[in-house]
């Protein structure tokens, strides 16, 4: 018999003003295979936050905060197609980052092996070389990816800032798991898109 949780109030910050000098935004994973129909592991809200992450996107570059892509990237036998099917097979369709978010040169495009945008790449060396001290996480998804580059940006003091009409996940639960752990255990702000300011 299904079990019916009720799900705690989650703080949520109406506006978070930001120093585009300090702060980067992340922009998790809005790949074709998970944000674009046919896509073969397709995440029902993605799409719809496409509009919302377009205006952090146009908002950072315009304040000149850093702007961060990661692009989940495996290749035939990755052991995480034991866990999923398999998906964002380097240099496929769906692999790409979807083209309403394509990104310009100015910015920068981590390919990940894992779930963490901090694993196998050099983000925290970028962010540190660039006096970030601020993330703003979007993309999807919630609970995998958004949420363990969150935990691990937390775990290497950066602050962190979730908008969470702007993540995706594959059911409404996990966002709201994931959310919970953002303001609890990582000491994270979570707004909405709208809510973030990339200035005074």
């Amino acid at each position: 018999m299904p079990e019916t949780i009720a799900v705690p109030d989650l703080p949520v910050t109406e506006r978070v003003a930001l120093d585009p000098q300090t702060t980067a935004l992340v922009v998790i994973d809005m790949q074709n295979d998970f944000v674009s129909p046919g896509g073969s592991l397709l995440v029902p809200d993605a799409a719809a936050t496409v509009p919302l992450i377009a205006g952090l996107i146009d908002q950072a570059r315009a304040a000149g905060a850093r702007v961060v892509f990661s692009q989940d990237t495996h290749r035939d036998g990755d052991p995480e197609f034991a866990i999923w099917p398999v998906h964002v097979l380097e240099g496929g369709w769906g692999w790409e980052i979807v083209e309403e978010l394509r990104p310009r040169p100015e910015d920068t495009v981590l390919r990940k092996p894992r779930y963490d945008a901090f694993y196998g790449t050099p983000l925290d060396h970028l962010l540190r070389q660039w006096g970030v001290r601020t993330l703003v996480i979007c993309g999807t998804v919630a609970n995998i990816c958004v949420h363990y580059t969150a935990a691990s940006a937390a775990l290497r003091w950066y602050d962190v800032v979730i908008p969470r009409d702007a993540v995706s996940a594959l059911d409404p639960f996990d966002l709201a798991a994931s959310l919970r752990q953002t303001t609890g255990l990582f000491a994270g702000r979570v707004t909405t898109a709208g809510g973030v300011v990339f200035g005074a």
